[in-house]
């Protein structure tokens, strides 16, 4: 008897180019929410800590019907600082990535000192 690989693994539906497309505009959309109107990478200290607090910010970005969003703050060492929405939990999703800066001197609740990753996965 034969090995089948495709018979073992995860059903998961692939991501699309819309959904791609989706994840980059959601993702451009938290970047004007949580930074300084002057520049597109580095944080709002205040604003971003208002954003993470509240889970319904993610209900002011339009998303297709029935689509789930996760929101993450990471630190430049891989420690999560904020998430907002569902938890990930390793369902095939479209994601987009943003390197961001923290305010100067700012000091609240995140503790991104030199760099940190916006994350925004939808699924």
């Amino acid at each position: 008897m034969g090995f089948i690989p495709t018979l073992f693994t995860p059903f998961t539906a692939p991501v699309d180019a819309s959904q791609t497309t989706q994840a980059d505009r959601y993702a451009a959309e938290v970047l004007a929410e949580i930074t300084q109107p002057d520049s597109k990478n580095v944080l709002d200290g205040a604003g971003t800590d208002s954003f993470f607090a509240n889970e319904s910010n993610l209900d002011g970005i339009p998303t297709a019907e029935g689509s789930e969003v996760n929101v993450t703050l990471v630190d430049g060492n891989g420690t999560v600082q904020h998430t907002v929405g569902p938890p990930y939990q390793g369902e095939s999703t479209a994601a987009a990535t943003r390197v961001v800066v923290p305010e100067s001197g700012y000091v609240g609740n995140h503790t991104c000192t030199a760099t940190c990753r916006i994350e925004v996965r939808l699924w």
